[in-house]
């Protein structure tokens, strides 16, 4: 029996460790993240960001039944570990418990802003993901500073469906300010 070359050797072990990092789930991590931003991909990045900010917005002034309208049919919402699938459910998280006053309610004492910052959006033709961090700040009067209430960490799937972007999956994590709701399901944990 020949011996093999150590060299010859060494190039086939490395050849078959890359292997499991050739199947369709490492080329869909690929397609999704690292891309440069391109000509062709600035007007969905910028629309996709666009996007996110007007629903961040809608969230803030208390628009809950329409925030189902940004995700797709068969989208899945994960907040801290509440987990709604498809726009029935999404609407359904969304509500305002009982009796609770809606921001539009109480804009004359305060007013709560939701900043979105460090945002990482990558498109590869009808599919996105976004990275971003969120930060609440409350306005408890116009003499008042500002604080901070809350912030944590988003990572989104998007899809185009019929020239539009929708959300298909969301992924939001408290780092901080977590409402007390979500204690039951909240566990620390990273983004894909």
């Amino acid at each position: 029996m020949a011996s093999l070359n150590p060299r010859l050797a060494l190039v086939a072990a490395s050849a078959l460790a890359l292997l499991p990092l050739s199947g369709p789930a490492h080329a869909q991590k690929q397609i999704l993240e690292d891309r440069p931003v391109t000509e062709k991909t600035l007007l969905d990045r910028i629309q996709i960001e666009d996007f996110l900010t007007r629903y961040y917005y809608d969230l803030s002034t208390g628009k809950a039944k329409e925030l189902a309208e940004y995700f797709t049919e068969d989208a899945v919402l994960d907040v801290d570990g509440t987990v709604a699938k498809g726009h029935a459910e999404i609407a359904k998280l969304y509500q305002r418990p009982e009796g609770a006053s809606s921001p539009a309610a109480t804009a004359q004492r305060r007013r709560g802003h939701m900043l979105l910052t460090n945002p990482i959006i990558n498109v590869e033709g009808d599919v996105a993901t976004a990275h971003l961090i969120w930060t609440g700040v409350m306005n408890e009067g116009i003499g008042k500073p500002p604080s901070l209430y809350e912030e944590g960490r988003e990572y989104s799937e998007l899809r185009k469906v019929n020239g539009k972007w929708l959300i298909s999956r969301r992924f939001i994590s408290s780092d901080s300010g977590l409402p007390d709701r979500f204690d039951a399901t909240y566990k620390p944990r990273e983004h894909r």
